[in-house]
């Protein structure tokens, strides 16, 4: 079996921005507005989560040192 490369016009593709469809045209700015405050917001959540665990570790680890 050959392998084929593909063509330039549909390397080219990928490389555009995903667009809505076209019953959602016109709407894209505050759609990315909404996706924009998820990522903030799901980013916020997990540095705190993160944060939580980092302190949580250090607390069991200076308890195991100090007894």
């Amino acid at each position: 079996m050959k392998l084929q490369l593909a063509p330039a016009n549909l390397a080219a593709q990928f490389h555009r921005p995903l667009r809505f469809g076209r019953r959602w045209r016109g709407h894209e700015l505050p759609l990315r507005l909404i996706q924009l405050a998820l990522i903030a917001s799901l980013g916020f959540t997990g540095a705190q989560l993160i944060a939580h665990g980092v302190s949580q570790g250090g607390r069991a680890i200076a308890g195991l040192v100090s007894s």
